[in-house]
Order: structure tokens, then sequence, then C-alpha cells
């Protein structure tokens, strides 16, 4: 699944956007799973694309604050800003997937249980 998320953010150029398809495989492929975290010592879960949404939008919310800003500029944006199309939301999401994939692969030993106070 990372690896065709990854081609169609290139391919998309000149193939077919699978965008929707893939985030629809995506969910089938994810349904049930949940992350962990902790929170003040206290472990907590999520499900897994309820992460991905949330860290999409959040980086969707910063990517406005950095263009508003002038980190960078789109071609639309260069005669004043304008927000960035919500569409983007769906491109991070699925980019967000492809991220604990790599994450995951590079992962050499497990991580430390959180210290308990």
């Amino acid at each position: 699944m990372a690896a065709l998320i990854y081609v169609n953010f290139f391919s998309h150029h000149w193939l077919p956007d699978a965008r929707w398809a893939l985030a629809g495989l995506l969910a089938l492929a994810t349904a049930g799973t949940c992350v962990g975290y902790t929170v003040q010592a206290i472990r907590r879960r999520m499900p897994l694309l309820v992460s991905f949404a949330l860290i999409g939008f959040f980086l969707w919310v910063a990517e406005n604050m950095a263009t508003y800003f002038g980190g960078w500029r789109y071609p639309y944006q260069l005669h004043g800003w304008r927000p960035v199309g919500l569409d983007k939301l769906g491109a991070w999401y699925l980019l967000i997937s492809v991220t604990f994939v790599l994450a995951a692969i590079g992962r050499t030993r497990p991580t430390d249980p959180a210290p308990k106070s």
C-alpha cells in the first residue's frame, strides 16, 4: 500500500490520480488497527486512521501558516495569499501512512517503555 501511495504522488501528473481509491484501500487495510501513545504516564489508544487524519490536518494547518508568512508560495498565491486547498488534506493523510511504514522499516530496536513516575 505504501509503495502504491508513494508512486501515485509522482505518477498522478501523467496518469489518473488514484488518491481516493488508495485512501479507501488504506481504510480497509487498517480497519481495527490502533496506535498506542502515552500522555503523563497514562497509556492511551487511538484508531490508526484517526491518527493519520489528525496528523494530516495539523500538517495542512502548518502549510497554510508557512505560505501565509512567506515560507514559500504556490503559483496561485503569487498575487496574494489564498489558503492551501482542502485536497492537500488527503495528500497529507496518505503521506503520513508512508511515513509510518518507513519508520517501522527503519526501526532497529524496540522503543523503551515510558518511564513511570
